[in-house]
C-alpha cells in the first residue's frame, strides 16, 4: 500500500492500525473528493511515439476524484486515518530504522517526553488512569461539594470558577507553544553541553539532538507536547552519537532544560504582561529496545496527529474574513486601513461561519465560547497584533504545525506520499501492459471543483 513491493511487516501493519480505526473497507474513499479534468499519456521514451494512444477517436478527457488529504478526523474521517498511518510511519522509522532511515538508530539514546501547560484555574475532573472516578477537587472552595462531587462531570475539563479562570493567559500560552518548545530544544542542547563541560559549538560538533513531536489539545482547550527526543551523531542518523551521550545525561538535560524555559509577553488595558512557562508535571520515559513497546510509542504520537481543537467542543474552520484579514477594515496605501470591509460589514469574521450544518459559534458550550471570544479579543488589540490571534481562533490560538520532526529524525511525509504515488503510476502502465522503464508519465491535469456526491479511491 506504501510502495509498489511493500514490506509484509508494513502492510500488515496498515491493516492493524485501519482495523482499530474502523475505517479497514473504507480506508480508500474520501468523503470530500475534489474533481479534476484531463489526462495522462505515457509516452515511450526516446521516440516520443504515445503508447495509450486510443486511436483515430482522439484522447478522451477523465473526469476523476483526488484525495482532499485533510488531516482532522472530524473534517474526513477516511484521509485522516491515512495521514495517520503516515504519521505513525514517520515515528516509528526514526525509532527502529526503515524507509531510508539507518537501522542502528534503534540503539541510540532516545526518551518519550510529555511537556504539559500549567494551570489556568481548576476544572472538573474525569476518571483516573484506571478509569476509577475520583473526587473533583475536594477542599477547594470553588468544588459544589465541600469534599468533591466524587462523579464523572457531563462537562470534564470546564472551570469551577468560569470568572476567575485565567482566560487570556489559556489563549497566549498556545499562542507560544511553538516558542516555548523551540526554546527547550535549544536549552537542552545547552544543558547537554554544559553537562559534559563542553563549549556548545564543540559539543555540536560531536552530538545532535534530535526529536519527532506532536501536538495534543486537552479538554481544557490547552495544548501539549508529546515528543521522542534521540542523540545522534554529528552527521545525523547516519552516524552514532560520542559514547558519553547517555539515556541518563540526556534525561538530565531535558529537566534542565524544562524547568529553565520562559516567554514574555506584552500587556494590553485589560491583560497585564506575563511570563510564561511549562506546567509542573514534566513525563520523561525510556523507549525500551525493539519489538512491541516501539510500535505502542509509534502507534501513541501518531493518534494525536489528527486531532485539533474539537477536543475541546470548537469543530470549526477559520472564522475569519480573508479579505480583511480579520481587521473589518480595507488595506489601504503604506500599510493603513480605510473604510469598512465589504465582505464582512466590518465585523472581521467570515460571513455564515458554522461549525457543522445547523450549528454556530453561539452554540458553542461556555467554556470553548469564552476560549474563541478571548482569542478573538486579543487579536484585536495593538500588543498582540504579531501573534495573529484573529487567524487562528479555530484552533484557540495555536499557530503551529501539529507533526513537526528534526530534518535528519527519519523520512518525510512527502517520501511516503510520493511511494504510493510511485505504486499509482505504476499500476497505471502496467495495465497499458509495458515495459515501466520504457515509458514516461506525462500528466495534464486542471482543477475543476468539490465533488460532495461520490468518493475516491
Amino acid at each position: 500500500m506504501m510502495s509498489p513491493t511493500p514490506e509484509p511487516a508494513d502492510t500488515g501493519r496498515l491493516l492493524r492500525m485501519a482495523t482499530v480505526a474502523g475505517l479497514a473497507g473504507r480506508v480508500d474513499t474520501c468523503t470530500r473528493p475534489i474533481l479534476l479534468t484531463g489526462r495522462s499519456v505515457l509516452v515511450e521514451r526516446g521516440t516520443g511515439r504515445v503508447v495509450n494512444h486510443p486511436g483515430t477517436s482522439g484522447w478522451p478527457v477523465q473526469v476523476v476524484a483526488l484525495r482532499c488529504r485533510s488531516r482532522r478526523s472530524s473534517v474526513c474521517p477516511s484521509c485522516s486515518a491515512l495521514y495517520r498511518l503516515d504519521a505513525y510511519h514517520l515515528i516509528a522509522a526514526g525509532l527502529r530504522g526503515g524507509k531510508d532511515t539507518p537501522a542502528e538508530v534503534a540503539d541510540r539514546p532516545r526518551l518519550f517526553v510529555t511537556l504539559t501547560a500549567p494551570s489556568f484555574g481548576p476544572v472538573h475532573l474525569g476518571p483516573d488512569r484506571d478509569g476509577q472516578l475520583r473526587c473533583c477537587h475536594p477542599r477547594s472552595r470553588h468544588c459544589p461539594a465541600r469534599w468533591g462531587c466524587g462523579r464523572w462531570h457531563p462537562a470534564i475539563g470546564t472551570p469551577l470558577d468560569p470568572g476567575g479562570y485565567d482566560y487570556p493567559g489559556q489563549v497566549l500560552f498556545n499562542a507560544h507553544a511553538g516558542l516555548l518548545w523551540a526554546r527547550f530544544a535549544t536549552e537542552t542542547r545547552r544543558a547537554l553541553a554544559a553537562a559534559v563541560r563542553l563549549p556548545r559549538r564543540v559539543a555540536a560538533g560531536r552530538v545532535r539532538v534530535v526529536f519527532a513531536k506532536v501536538a495534543e489539545f486537552q479538554t481544557r482547550g490547552v495544548v501539549h507536547f508529546h515528543a521522542i527526543i534521540r542523540l545522534d551523531g554529528p552527521d545525523g542518523a547516519d552516524t552514532d552519537p560520542p559514547p558519553w551521550a547517555t539515556t541518563v545525561l540526556l534525561e538530565q538535560a531535558i529537566r534542565i532544560a524544562a524547568a529553565r524555559v520562559q516567554a514574555v509577553t506584552p500587556g494590553c488595558r485589560r491583560v497585564s504582561a506575563r511570563r510564561l512557562c511549562w506546567g509542573r508535571q514534566l513525563d520523561v520515559r525510556p523507549i525500551s529496545g525493539a519489538g512491541t513497546p516501539l510500535e505502542a510509542v509509534a502507534a501513541y504520537v501518531a493518534k494525536y496527529a489528527t486531532k485539533a481543537a474539537e477536543t475541546t467542543g470548537v469543530e470549526v474552520g477559520p472564522i475569519f474574513c480573508r479579505t480583511c484579514e480579520g481587521s473589518g477594515t480595507r488595506p489601504g496605501p503604506a500599510g493603513t486601513r480605510i473604510g469598512l470591509c465589504s465582505r464582512c460589514a466590518g465585523t472581521g469574521r467570515r460571513p455564515g461561519v458554522r461549525l457543522r450544518p445547523g450549528v454556530r459559534l453561539r452554540h458553542l458550550n461556555g467554556h470553548a465560547r469564552a476560549l474563541v471570544q478571548t482569542c478573538w479579543w486579543l487579536g484585536g488589540q495593538p500588543s498582540f497584533a504579531g501573534l495573529r490571534l484573529r487567524r487562528w481562533a479555530h484552533t484557540l490560538g495555536f499557530r503551529g504545525h501539529f507533526v513537526t520532526k528534526s530534518r535528519s529524525y527519519s523520512t518525510t511525509m512527502g517520501a511516503l506520499r510520493g511511494e504510493r504515488r510511485e505504486w499509482m503510476v505504476l499500476q497505471q502502465v502496467l495495465r497499458a501492459g509495458v515495459d515501466p522503464a520504457s515509458v514516461v508519465v506525462v500528466p495534464d491535469w486542471h482543477y475543476t471543483g468539490p465533488d460532495d456526491q461520490r468518493g475516491s479511491t
